[in-house]
């Protein structure tokens, strides 16, 4: 693989804006994580002036709003966008793509940068301290190790170019962490860089093997944190001690990038409540039961609908007033489901999503529970399939 590589001139920060001024000339605007006016946080802007990248950062201490959340806002459904660069987190865009295959979003005249991500801190933990975590977060992009970072980000797998269909991107060299490596990843990214000056023919090996080796670092994080997972959430008991302190208070369903309906089943009213009455009647039978109600409900339920989808972006435990490890639950089952079906979420705008698509020899893996037959044949008494004849042949 071929890039640009550049000098960091003052922070790292510094030279992505640099970059990003360059890119804004060969392009309409530049949406980017950018310090609101206390500088206590973060919000995506939508660029057009060069002069207002000055507040930019591509790569901040925290992710208070998702940023495929942010640019659903822009639009839903297919046109009406501009042509705009997008500056994600490669979790972000993952899931930005995601919400393009669902219709939710409009990327035809979108372009995907995304940056290597060292991680983000707890978003309640930088308010309490802005300053100190700006601190902190820039020896990381210097490659200091913060043990301060949310769990997701430490097994985080995908913090680069690993299975991202995004059009540019931006490595941080480890081994230097004096420059920076610009990439393209499609044809129009390779377009944009060449009309913004930005194309290079560098050798950026040295990055590649820094991205490796760290993934590795992060694959044994992950399996570690899977396999814990795996014991806490065993059984019944051990799935609903994890939620036990859910509120249902419904934080990670809004922050998430992946719920996405305008209005949720659980949020609808008179559809998910009982009369009064039934309310009374299960306390007696049961001695008492939690309000507000359904809460296991409510999170089987969205994991059910957003699990092949999930990126493990952390957005919906950083949300959780009460730490619960929404996130870490999710990631460990969707995991799983995402295997079993080969499917990665955001890998790429073209493979279809699994629930959306039907193909006849999949799931062998079920064939053995229950004497379930290979897909598309239903087993008679007699062992043949119920809609063939004795040669094979389709009645």
């Amino acid at each position: 693989m071929k890039g640009k590589r550049i000098p960091v001139d003052g922070s790292v920060n510094d030279t992505l804006r640099s970059v990003l001024a360059l890119l804004l000339k060969a392009t309409d605007a530049v949406m980017v994580p950018s310090r609101i006016p206390s500088k206590e946080s973060f919000a995506y802007l939508l660029i057009r002036d060069p002069k207002l990248l000055e507040a930019a950062t591509p790569l901040a201490p925290v992710m208070p709003v998702q940023g495929a959340r942010a640019l659903q806002s822009m639009g839903r459904g297919r046109g009406g966008l501009p042509g705009i660069l997008c500056v994600l987190r490669p979790c972000e865009a993952r899931a930005a793509i995601e919400l393009f295959k669902r219709n939710q979003v409009d990327l035809e005249d979108v372009l995907l940068l995304t940056i290597d991500c060292p991680g983000a801190f707890p978003t309640r933990d930088y308010l309490g301290n802005p300053e100190e975590f700006d601190r902190r977060f820039e020896e990381i992009l210097q490659g200091k190790q913060d043990d301060g970072l949310r769990p997701d980000c430490k097994s985080c797998v995908g913090f680069s170019l690993q299975e991202v269909a995004s059009d540019v991107h931006i490595g941080l060299l480890r081994g230097k962490p004096g420059e920076v490596a610009v990439v393209h990843r499609s044809d129009r990214g390779e377009r944009l860089l060449a009309d913004a000056g930005v194309a290079g023919d560098d050798g950026i090996s040295d990055w590649e093997a820094g991205v490796e080796k760290e993934a590795r670092v992060r694959t044994g994080a992950r399996d570690s944190a899977f396999q814990e997972m795996k014991g806490r959430a065993a059984g019944v008991d051990g799935f609903e001690k994890l939620f036990a302190d859910c509120v249902n208070c419904h934080n990670c369903m809004r922050v998430c990038p992946i719920c996405y309906c305008r209005q949720c089943f659980f949020d609808s009213g008179d559809s998910v409540r009982l009369r009064a009455e039934d309310y009374f009647a299960r306390a007696q039978h049961r001695g008492g039961i939690r309000f507000p109600g359904d809460m296991m409900q409510f999170h089987v339920g969205r994991m059910y609908h957003m699990a092949l989808s999930c990126v493990a972006c952390g957005a919906c435990e950083d949300a959780c007033p009460m730490d619960v490890p929404v996130s870490r639950v999710f990631a460990f089952v969707g995991a799983g489901v995402q295997e079993q079906f080969g499917y990665a979420p955001g890998r790429s705008r073209e493979e279809a999503m699994p629930m959306t698509t039907f193909k006849e020899d999949e799931l062998h893996a079920f064939e053995d529970a229950g004497g379930i037959s290979a897909p598309g044949t239903t087993e008679t008494q007699s062992g043949k399939s119920k809609d063939q004849d004795s040669e094979g042949k389709v009645e």
